[in-house]
């Protein structure tokens, strides 16, 4: 999982890129229309307006073309890396704790602790699940690379070293993810 700085940084260099590459394009048709092209402060002409429209074009196609190589949201792109996706810990909600399966009431899903450290969920399915069954992400890890993971699973855990901060559900994810 990328996180949210890694993203910020991929979309950033994705921008510089399209952008590049569409003024070296703008600079090719420059060329081969004669180099009578004005579109400015000077004044402009039909040539200039058609290097204008090359530039719009092609920066739009390596735009579309950057955002599927490097797999960005389209807010951090456009953004060129200024408005990230949001890390996994906001989204988290803590989980109650309970310290025996006989503790928990049935209500909702529980983390199962044993001397302060976390061993399995409760209320999942009818039996415990391990924690190393559940999916976990560091806290830092970006929102929009958790899709895969909740295809599969009801929720996954956010966890910081060892210390489990809460959980995302599906259907909170669905609803409040960009």
């Amino acid at each position: 999982m990328r996180t949210v700085k890694e993203l910020r940084l991929a979309g950033l260099f994705a921008y510089l890129a399209a952008l590049v590459l569409a003024l070296l394009f703008s600079l090719l048709v420059h060329f081969l229309l004669g180099g009578g092209g004005r579109l400015g402060w000077g004044g402009f002409n039909f040539y200039g307006l058609l290097e204008g429209l090359a530039f719009l074009l092609f920066f739009t196609f390596a735009l579309y073309v950057a955002q599927r190589a490097v797999r960005v949201p389209c807010t951090t792109l456009l953004t060129a890396g200024l408005l990230g996706p949001l890390p996994a810990y906001r989204l988290a909600k803590p989980l109650p704790q309970v310290e025996a399966p006989e503790a928990y009431e049935g209500r909702g899903v529980a983390l199962l602790v044993q001397e302060g450290r976390p061993i399995g969920l409760l209320g999942l399915s009818d039996h415990i699940r391990p924690l190393e069954e559940v999916p976990s992400v560091e806290a830092e890890a970006a929102v929009s690379e958790l899709y895969p993971l909740f295809l599969r699973e009801p929720l996954v855990l956010v966890v910081r070293g060892e210390e489990v901060l809460g959980a995302i559900f599906r259907e909170a994810f669905y609803r409040l993810a960009p």
